[in-house]
């Protein structure tokens, strides 16, 4: 299930019990700007590449 691709976030958010408890860990405010490239995201690597790069813009 590691490399399985996904539509989008939130079918990835809703089919990926990893995934979900990663995304509700993260700040708010990167949950937003995660959340307006959602259709980008569509694997769990691709929502870790977009957390990490959120939270450096939030600095």
């Amino acid at each position: 299930m590691f490399g399985r691709e996904y539509r989008d976030l939130a079918d990835l958010l809703l089919n990926n019990a990893r995934a979900q408890n990663f995304y509700k860990g993260l700040p708010d405010d990167v949950q937003q700007t995660i959340s307006h490239s959602s259709t980008e995201i569509r694997t769990m690597k691709s929502l870790r590449h977009f957390a990490k790069a959120a939270q450096k813009t939030e600095r």
